[in-house]
């Protein structure tokens, strides 16, 4: 479902990665988790949508243990993905994230 309005492409690939389909499972739960976050396509859940969006924010911000096994079964190191995450969160409160 990669789409020209996506945070980023599916499937994340580093460079010389061999094509590894339980990484890009859990990498696009990150892209995925990362649009909730960002209010991409939200879709209500019974909840609101600030509620929503702080929820998925949250779940980038804070330590859980989710999170941190998300990112490792997605090839990534769980503490550097939670620093970009509030690094960009923290610009676009700021306004300074161009869409």
């Amino acid at each position: 479902m990669a789409n020209s309005q996506s945070v980023f492409p599916r499937a994340v690939n580093v460079f010389g990665e061999k094509n590894n389909p339980v990484q890009s499972l859990w990498r696009n739960v990150l892209i995925v988790a990362l649009e909730d976050a960002l209010g991409k396509g939200f879709k209500s859940y019974g909840m609101s949508y600030t509620n929503y969006n702080d929820s998925a924010r949250r779940w980038f911000t804070e330590p859980n243990a989710d999170f941190k096994a998300v990112c490792t079964f997605a090839g990534f190191d769980h503490e550097y993905v939670r620093m970009k995450a509030k690094q960009y969160f923290r610009k676009e409160h700021n306004g300074r994230v161009e869409r």
